[in-house]
């Protein structure tokens, strides 16, 4: 599925919880019994033996969106997927509605794949920002200057002397 291309305000969205570590199995599923099926994804960083590896991991760990689509498949049938432990609802009112416009603001800002692109801040010069990942993780800096292509460079203390480093905006500050 495509996440920019269709108009979602007619749909109704509704949230989906999955087994423990089941995301992919149920995604997998749910979209071959025809539902339209939109789960968020962001980048991670873990060590792995020593390494860095970057995993793709659901933004909301354990939860899909799920809509009826234009096949028109009963919510019932999603409930007995493989994968799927229940659909999110109130008691007896039934499955909860989730609004079309939260669903659509977060198709809006993920790619073709389902890749969440972080909402990057407008930066000045000057602003204070926190290292968030990569190997200068945690160091507290401010910006010194920004390319044209926005990355950041900032100048870090490392081994007794200012150092000047550049930082990938999107994935690597957080300002404070």
């Amino acid at each position: 599925m495509s996440y920019g291309a269709r108009e979602f305000a007619a749909e109704q969205w509704h949230l989906l919880l999955c087994k423990p570590n089941q995301n992919q199995i149920a995604f997998r599923n749910l979209t071959r019994l025809g539902f339209d099926v939109f789960m968020p994804r962001h980048k991670t960083e873990r060590r792995w033996k020593g390494r860095l590896r970057q995993q793709l991991h659901p933004v909301f760990g354990g939860y899909i969106f799920l809509s009826k689509g234009a096949s028109g498949q009963e919510l019932h049938l999603a409930k007995t997927a493989p994968g799927v432990s229940t659909l999110v609802g109130f008691g007896s009112v039934g499955p909860a509605v989730v609004p079309a416009g939260i669903v659509a603001g977060l198709m809006s800002r993920c790619d073709h794949e389902g890749l969440l692109t972080p909402q990057v801040d407008a930066f000045d010069v000057g602003d204070q920002i926190r290292i968030v990942s990569g190997p200068f993780a945690d160091f507290v800096t401010s910006v010194e200057k920004i390319d044209p292509d926005r990355r950041l460079h900032v100048l870090l203390e490392l081994l007794g002397r200012q150092t000047r480093v550049q930082v990938d905006p999107e994935i690597a500050v957080r300002r404070l």
